[in-house]
């Protein structure tokens, strides 16, 4: 595979290669997560001591508030492999402003190298939980990376009895952005929709010829590949992962969010 010094070194960079670097990275990550972070500090009471929201708004809330956690976490573990590996010749660092991307991978400059969005996905949410909407103009096809958790939780148990649950990660994914934002924008195209600046439009129910504003489907994840696509040759290997690490999710969940 090589080292991350190898990989950003080569010309023209192959983002692809240096995707399938940070994807073994996060794979080693998440167990750290699973195994040490995630079973002491964010392990709760079992749902009948400590039950989870329900209301939508509280839903979308506590969601948020664990994907957050679940950034710190990962990226902790993901900055301890990297420094093992080259010391302190690279960071993993957290974007300070609430904007794209979540990370930045720097030289010791600080130099930005890479660029890092993460989603988190429950395993039990709706699917409007998790959408990529950031605008095909932002994105820097030979910088970006999409890193993706699936996460689910899971019963802590004491002696056989129940105790407690807590967000387990059971699939990790990271490819290159610009593969997903190429079929993201396809499926627009195949819906009747385009891209004006960092506008995205749609067609106008009842009005043949018209546009208006996309009212947020655009970055739904399970929407990010057209239905008919799904099964085509000429999908992207980073494409073809992202549709795997969806069926993973939907083994998951309680509901088949991905076919029907």
């Amino acid at each position: 595979m090589g080292t991350i010094t190898a990989l950003l070194a080569h010309t023209p960079r192959n983002i692809g290669a240096i995707a399938h670097w940070f994807d073994t990275v996060v794979q080693e990550a998440a167990q750290a997560v699973n195994q040490q972070f995630a079973v002491r500090r964010l392990v709760k009471g079992t749902r009948d001591v400590d039950p989870l929201p329900t209301h939508p708004r509280q839903l979308s809330s506590y969601r948020t508030r664990i994907g957050t956690m679940l950034e710190y976490a990962i990226s902790t573990e993901v900055d301890k492999i990297i420094r093992a590996e080259s010391g302190n010749d690279y960071y993993f660092t957290f974007a300070v402003a609430h904007e794209y991307p979540d990370f930045y991978f720097r030289d010791d400059t600080l130099a930005q190298l890479l660029r890092i969005e993460m989603k988190a996905v429950d395993a039990e949410s709706d699917e409007q939980a998790a959408r990529f909407g950031v605008p095909t103009m932002h994105i820097q096809p030979e910088n970006d990376l999409l890193l993706f958790l699936g996460w689910e939780w899971q019963t802590l148990y004491s002696d056989n009895v129940a105790i407690g649950e807590y967000p387990h990660i059971f699939a990790t994914l990271v490819v290159p952005a610009k593969d997903i934002v190429e079929e993201r924008d396809v499926r627009l195209a195949l819906s009747g929709g385009k891209i004006k600046g960092k506008q995205v439009l749609v067609p106008k129910k009842g009005k043949p010829g018209m546009f208006g504003p996309d009212q947020g489907n655009y970055g739904k994840l399970w929407r990010l590949v057209h239905r008919s696509r799904r099964t085509s040759e000429d999908l992207s290997p980073a494409v073809q992962r992202f549709l795997d690490f969806l069926r993973t999710v939907d083994k998951h969940s309680p509901r088949n969010r991905f076919g029907g």
